[in-house]
């Protein structure tokens, strides 16, 4: 008797004991919690992009590797095609101030002049579902589009247009003179490397200007923007985000650049508009057409890759006292 009370005993004392000890021991087996380090912040680096004057070049720019990926001139190009399997959009050239008219459903040929002609241009913010040529599949509408003016002032004439396909693969389009003369068919390969692929009128082609999607951040370049006391818009010297592949842009004025982090990243409203950065960071004096900086507004970018960088504008002059040579300092948060 007392051997079995012995051994009931022993079995409630190994149960207590599991009871207490062993969710000692699975905690201590537990692995404890590490706090995750903030990232060190990068080096603060000093840019220059060569637009050059009269603001010639488009300069594409990756924070990431700090570099200019790929240069063009404005004159390169008119219109451009979006590439995405899906896509149906077609945008124009701003950095040349490029208009177009709609004429409506009516014959090709029966299109000889401007006359009557509304003029529009594509939305300065980058968004796609406010473009000039619009929804343009199964209307068969014929534009007129205003190719602006060359590199030596000259006035390049009007092209007219009729878009006429879309697939995943391609665009199909005519276009010719306003007499009809030097009409073409032309099939436009989409590249779903690209976010566009733009189209000459000059060399009668395409031309993949445009970098790989993925590897740039920041386009330097001539862009439109409509100001109310004029009747069209006017071309600026801007900065333009690579917003169709995941750029977004936050702004601050409170000239307090040095103290940015990536703590204080929570505290800005980011946004997809293209022209985030656009052309403000300069303030023109209308006295004699020269710039200065605008030293209390920096800007956020989320880039491609996402990591956050901020940047500050310092001149748009370089050592020649030369305008279109925007200069930056940036550094990753």
């Amino acid at each position: 008797m007392g051997k079995n009370v012995f051994y009931i005993y022993e079995i409630k004392f190994m149960k207590i004991f599991s009871i207490i000890v062993f969710p000692f021991l699975f905690i201590s087996c537990l692995k404890k919690e590490i706090p995750v380090p903030i990232p060190e912040p990068g080096n603060i680096k000093t840019v220059t992009i060569k637009i050059d004057y009269p603001y010639k070049y488009q300069v594409y720019y990756d924070c990431e590797t700090n570099s200019v990926v790929s240069t063009n001139t404005k004159y390169d190009w008119d219109i451009a095609f979006e590439c995405a399997a899906d896509s149906n959009h077609i945008t124009l050239n701003t950095a040349k101030g490029v208009f177009i008219a709609n004429q409506g459903t009516v014959d090709f040929s029966s299109v000889t002049s401007i006359a009557g002609g509304q003029w529009l241009w594509d939305n300065f913010a980058g968004d796609l579902t406010l473009t000039a040529i619009g929804d343009w599949r199964n209307k068969h509408e014929v534009y007129i589009l205003d190719r602006q003016y060359n590199e030596q002032g000259l006035h390049l004439g009007y092209v007219k247009i009729m878009f006429q396909e879309v697939t995943t693969t391609s665009y199909t389009f005519k276009y010719a003179n306003l007499d009809g003369t030097n009409e073409h068919v032309i099939t436009i390969n989409k590249d779903n490397k690209l976010n566009f692929i733009a189209f000459s009128f000059d060399s009668n082609t395409s031309i993949a200007l445009e970098p790989a999607s993925e590897k740039w951040d920041l386009l330097f370049t001539n862009h439109q923007h409509f100001f109310s006391n004029l009747s069209f818009p006017f071309v600026l010297t801007q900065v333009l985000g690579n917003t169709y592949n995941g750029v977004i842009t936050a702004e601050d004025n409170n000239g307090d650049f040095l103290n940015l982090d990536l703590l204080s990243v929570s505290k800005y409203t980011f946004t997809n508009i293209k022209d985030e950065i656009g052309y403000d960071w300069k303030i023109r004096n209308s006295a004699d057409n020269s710039f200065t900086i605008d030293g209390k507004k920096s800007f956020i970018i989320r880039t491609v890759e996402g990591f956050y960088y901020k940047i500050r504008f310092i001149d748009f002059y370089n050592s020649g006292g030369v305008k279109g040579y925007p200069k930056f300092e940036i550094q990753r948060l």
